[in-house]
């Protein structure tokens, strides 16, 4: 039997893009089969920091995904239509929908990410800018 794994965001190297294309959002894989004995859950902690530049297009892959709003004011970009974004929000994003979050707040907009992958190695992120 499997025992649980606590994991802490500064325990887990961070990621990060910023680019024109990519937007500028970092985050920390906390749970995920790359580290540990999970196979069906993917999760961690993104951040898109104040004044972040507005990518043209947002980015695809084949899972869906799940979005929970930590803190801060944001906007989701889900296939061409924007939604507003607040503390305590909660987005299904479909599968190969092109999404992108924005950060429209004073301060940095924290979101807890969800896949129902094995590992985050395993999700393919296309950007169509970028074609």
């Amino acid at each position: 039997m499997a025992k649980p794994v606590i994991t802490r965001v500064s325990d887990v190297p961070q990621q990060e893009w910023n680019s024109s294309t990519r937007g500028s959002v970092r985050w920390w894989e906390l749970i995920g089969g790359d580290t540990m004995p999970t196979k069906e859950m993917v999760m961690g902690i993104a951040e898109v920091p104040v004044g972040a530049g507005r990518p043209a297009r947002g980015h695809t892959h084949e899972p869906a995904e799940v979005y929970y709003i930590v803190s801060g004011r944001g906007e989701v970009m889900v296939d061409g239509e924007t939604y507003p974004l607040l503390s305590g929000d909660a987005v299904w994003i479909p599968p190969n929908a092109e999404h992108v979050a924005y950060n429209i707040g004073e301060e940095p907009l924290r979101l807890i990410y969800v896949f129902a992958k094995d590992k985050f190695t395993d999700i393919t992120y296309c950007f169509p800018a970028e074609r």
